[in-house]
């Protein structure tokens, strides 16, 4: 019974809401801000620029919260554009029982990116979204011309790995097969076909507007190889840039070459909105 019941659980893990109370950096003056997606209430941050100046969305990656996007909000705002950081479903204080693993939240995304226009303003809008957030402003851009530039650092190209996983269960160095229902019972949790949530087929819809596509030569993610992230430029239509830092890990660009990033994020947008 319990290896029959198994892929329940582990689907249920593998998407399992993780909300909580994202701490405000108290030399940041952050609004706020609330809207609906789909008939969910979903929460986030304003940090207003310059009047007048594009809106960058920032999307967070796979079961944190807002939080971990005010390093890219504090060098954003300092360059005078308006930043929106929020929550995505089932994370920090926006609502939902479970999160999507890319398939949802592009959703969040667009709803964000409407919010932002109409919180700050504007009527220009980019998305910097990392880990799982960089796939989903990926899949969002595809579908919503709106978004006007994309950065994903450290994007997935899709979800093959993870529900391949809920296929076995590891006992030492042996896989044993379980029920092969966990896919279906995560999709039944999410409410959509996550196997169908590609950033690496959806990118090309993007073009002609511009993308920048971010990753760490040593990125050991299984689910975010710097394959896939050549992968995904090749894929993706002019205008694309890509840069590889050659070591940081993980979402670690940022950290391992701090001026180097924020200075072609910002001549990116520059770029894309000038």
């Amino acid at each position: 019974m319990a290896w029959l019941f198994l892929p329940f659980v582990r689907a249920y893990q593998l998407v399992a809401a993780r909300h909580g109370d994202p701490h405000a950096p108290a030399d940041l003056v952050l609004e706020d801000a609330s809207w609906t997606v789909g008939g969910r209430a979903a929460a986030g941050w304003l940090l207003r620029g310059s009047a007048g100046a594009p809106a960058i969305v920032l999307v967070h990656g796979f079961k944190t919260s807002r939080e971990e996007m005010v390093p890219w909000a504090r060098f954003l705002h300092d360059a005078s554009f308006n930043v929106l950081l929020f929550d995505t479903r089932g994370a920090g204080r926006s609502a939902g029982e479970v999160i999507g693993l890319g398939a949802t939240e592009r959703l969040d995304v667009a709803a964000a990116a409407t919010a932002a226009k109409e919180s700050f303003g504007t009527s220009r809008v980019g998305v910097l979204g990392i880990s799982l957030g960089a796939g989903a402003a990926i899949l969002a851009a595809a579908d919503d011309p709106e978004i006007g530039a994309v950065v994903a650092d450290s994007a997935w190209t899709d979800q093959d790995f993870q529900l391949s996983r809920l296929s076995f269960i590891s006992l030492g160095p042996a896989r044993v097969p379980l029920p092969p229902y966990g896919v279906a019972a995560v999709n039944a949790m999410v409410g959509a076909d996550v196997a169908r949530a590609r950033p690496g087929e959806a990118i090309a819809r993007i073009a002609p507007r511009p993308v920048l596509l971010i990753h760490s030569a040593d990125d050991d993610n299984a689910t975010t190889p710097v394959a896939g992230a050549r992968a995904l430029y090749a894929a993706a239509g002019e205008p694309k840039e890509l840069w590889i830092a050659p070591r940081g890990g993980h979402v670690g660009a940022i950290g391992a070459f701090p001026d180097e990033y924020r200075a072609r994020v910002l001549a990116f947008l520059g770029r894309a909105f000038g």
